[in-house]
Formats: structure tokens, C-alpha cells, sequence
């Protein structure tokens, strides 16, 4: 089977599994981003009561690490998702 391209269905399935994993890293971000915003509300209320321990640069931390791999995670399966669509595109060729 050497030089011949895989089933148009086994490309549809894979590509509806990336695009399920991308929901689902797009949903990560956006709990991720939340949990952000609400780190940065803790730490204004902190900076207006008067509080210099910081107590939540460790959570931001960790937060901000996690924001970060999500979002390198998006993109290899966005680029994944571009590679499907591409050999969906020549696989859809070959048939016609």
C-alpha cells in the first residue's frame, strides 16, 4: 500500500477527533482565562487592603504555565487539523 493515500472516512474520522480536541483545549483556555481574571481581581483587592505577601503569585504562576501549554497545544492540533484537511483535499483528488 506503499504511495497510496488513506480512505477519505479514516481522514473524516481523525479529523473529527482533532476538531473534538480542539473544542476541548478551547474550553481549558477559556477556564484558564477565567481563573486569570480572577487571580488578578484577588490580587487588586490585596494591593487596596493593603497586603504585600503575594500570597497569589504562585497560583498565577502555575496558572500562566497552564495558559501557556494549552495554547502551544491549540496550536499543534490547529496545524494538525490543517495537515487532515490537506490530505483530505488530495485524497478527495485522486477519487475524481
Amino acid at each position: 500500500m506503499t504511495g497510496q493515500s488513506r480512505k477519505t472516512g479514516d481522514i473524516l474520522m481523525d479529523r473529527v477527533k482533532t476538531i473534538q480536541a480542539i473544542a476541548q483545549a478551547n474550553t481549558e483556555q477559556l477556564r484558564l482565562n477565567q481563573k486569570a481574571s480572577g487571580l488578578m481581581v484577588l490580587e487588586m483587592k490585596d494591593m487596596q487592603d493593603g497586603v504585600e505577601d503575594h500570597a497569589h503569585e504562585d497560583a498565577q504562576a502555575q496558572n500562566d504555565a497552564a495558559l501557556k501549554e494549552n495554547t502551544e497545544m491549540i496550536n499543534r492540533l490547529e496545524a494538525r487539523l490543517s495537515a487532515l484537511d490537506e490530505e483530505l483535499e488530495a485524497a478527495m483528488k485522486e477519487q475524481s
